[in-house]
């Protein structure tokens, strides 16, 4: 019964991967993760009893089409994710000083972050959350261990109530470690506060040189 209703219902498949339209972030995202879930529906209704006439697009060519748009959609974020990392190394590239750092914008500055955990030889991607006290960066480490990081691209100082509030979110999320990495300095009470606990603070020189040493690597 499910899968003649599912049969029933796919023909309505154009409707569904265009959703996501309406969304102002993450469309090709969620285009074809909502093509993925009409790739299992349609696994489902090949089981379906009752043969049911597509009333949208005659068939073959609505499967044909189906899977023709789901081979564009994946090509597109397969080429996406390239041409963004190409990108981001070739900011990694041309950033020397803290001024560079300042000059990029909030997913910028996160990509570098990935760009160079991943470097590292860890797993590590954007989390697209939004807000100050959430975590920016994920990290499967070499040691299988759960890290997080969260991106401050600030010009001032990171102070005392930032770490606190970030230790609160490592102990949510499970992690066993965390970072935040800034564009600016950290606070003295924010780097005494921090001090024995699993947290690594990274300012904006600090991080500047580990790019240095991440361009070496990948040169070499």
């Amino acid at each position: 019964t499910m899968s003649t209703f599912l049969a029933f219902l796919f023909p309505l498949w154009p409707f569904l991967v265009l959703a996501p339209l309406q969304r102002r972030r993450h469309i090709l995202y969620y285009m074809t993760l909502a093509w993925f879930i009409l790739l299992a529906w349609w696994v489902i209704t090949l089981f379906a009893t009752t043969a049911v006439r597509s009333f949208l697009i005659p068939e073959p060519w609505n499967t044909i089409l189906f899977f023709v748009v789901g081979a564009l959609l994946i090509s597109w974020q397969v080429w996406q994710r390239v041409r963004g990392r190409q990108n981001i190394r070739g900011k990694i590239a041309s950033t020397n000083g803290l001024q560079d750092l300042h000059a990029l914008t909030p997913t910028e500055f996160e990509s570098m972050v990935v760009e160079l955990y991943a470097t590292m030889g860890h797993k590590a991607r954007r989390t697209g959350r939004v807000g100050d006290h959430g975590v920016d960066v994920a990290v499967e480490a070499l040691n299988g261990e759960k890290w997080i990081i969260q991106c401050k691209r600030w010009r001032g100082a990171v102070g005392e109530p930032v770490i606190r509030d970030f230790y609160g979110v490592m102990h949510h999320e499970k992690a066993d470690r965390g970072a935040i990495i800034t564009a600016g300095p950290f606070t003295d009470q924010a780097r005494a506060w921090a001090r024995g606990k699993p947290i690594e603070l990274i300012a904006g020189d600090e991080f500047l040189r580990l790019l240095k040493r991440s361009r070496q690597s990948v040169t070499n």
